[in-house]
């Protein structure tokens, strides 16, 4: 008998492709995990990431930014629990002791790195001082030039020479440290004091003075506690000096007949 001859039929394929499926449902938490994990960030993300990331050199940043909000609400905190909310002025007492409250550590970090052209200081007692001040003190005749820097109470007299073997009489070195007593400052600042001329105890008048003056360059809010013990009180008595014609000062020559 004759060949059948079936039509060419198409062949089925050898890989189907699968039908389009329905987009996914994805919650928020979903979509914001897959986003990180795509390394996909927002703006505020990337700026809280530098924000709270350490510093690159501990010695030039040695403090992170989220220190001061740390810092600022432990205060706020300890505010709220010892304030009383019966107290009618609380709102005027806190608005003056603005700058009483103000952290030491924020405060010296602000002026390091945002004001480098302000001298260096420290905080000693509550108070500000800066770390190296000088002053000049006469008395007398003689002159002194002292430099104090912040230090453990050192005291040099004409570059080696310690104060004890300067002035052997106590009475000279109290009129010395004297400032350092009533500022509350002993043992905090190194001192190297130049003198010359005069005498021991004028060159102790004159010390005392210089210091005293390098101290209320350091601080002004000692004035008034150094103006207790008149030390900055500058002495201006002079010794008079021998006139043409006399024995001295006052007393003449003896005078002869013949």
């Amino acid at each position: 008998g004759a060949a059948v001859v079936r039509p060419l039929e198409p062949r089925p394929p050898v890989v189907t492709f699968p039908e389009k499926k329905k987009r996914m449902q994805l919650s928020v938490e979903e979509a914001l995990y897959l986003a990180k994990e795509a390394g996909i960030w927002t703006t505020r993300e990337v700026q809280l990431q530098i924000v709270r990331s350490p510093p690159f050199s501990p010695r030039e940043k040695p403090f992170l930014l989220e220190n001061f909000f740390e810092a600022a609400d432990t205060d706020d905190r300890s505010r709220d629990a010892d304030s009383d909310d019966d107290d009618p002025h609380q709102f005027d007492n806190e608005a003056a002791d603005v700058s009483a409250e103000a952290d030491p550590a924020i405060h010296g970090a602000i002026q390091k790195y945002f004001r480098p052209d302000l001298p260096p200081k420290f905080w000693h007692r509550g108070e500000e001082w800066l770390t190296t001040a000088e002053g000049k003190g006469t008395r007398k005749r003689a002159t002194a030039h002292a430099v104090v820097t912040r230090g453990s109470g050192m005291f040099k007299v004409n570059g080696e020479q310690d104060m004890f073997a300067r002035w052997p009489l106590i009475y000279n070195r109290l009129d010395v440290c004297q400032p350092f007593k009533l500022t509350g400052t002993a043992g905090v600042f190194d001192v190297f004091v130049n003198v010359k001329g005069g005498g021991d105890g004028g060159q102790a008048g004159a010390t005392r003075l210089a210091v005293a003056r390098a101290l209320f360059e350091a601080n002004p809010a000692c004035h008034d506690r150094l103006q207790k013990g008149f030390c900055l009180l500058e002495d201006a008595r002079q010794k008079m000096s021998k006139m043409p014609g006399k024995q001295g000062a006052r007393s003449r020559y003896a005078w002869t007949k013949r």
